[in-house]
């Protein structure tokens, strides 16, 4: 499945495919959230969570661009 595939996805089922499929790479924390970087087939999807509550605030999808450069030294992406 490709990103245009998943975008096309009702977000239960999006939610569902990144839970049973998804492979966790990293958490980033800022003063107020808290992010989990995940691998999912080609492509990358972000969960923003509250840093108080851990509750899931949004969630991004994406292959490459700003949001991967913040996770850039952290993890190694190029085996994925």
């Amino acid at each position: 499945m490709g990103l245009y595939e998943y975008k096309l996805l009702d977000d239960t089922e999006q939610w569902n495919l990144l839970w049973d499929k998804g492979t966790f790479l990293i958490h980033c924390i800022e003063v107020d959230k808290k992010y989990s970087l995940y691998a999912l087939y080609n492509f990358f999807v972000e969960v923003e969570l509250d840093n108080e509550t851990s509750r899931i605030i949004a969630k991004k999808h994406f292959k490459t661009g700003g949001t991967l450069d913040k996770y850039s030294g952290n993890v190694d992406i190029s085996n994925l």
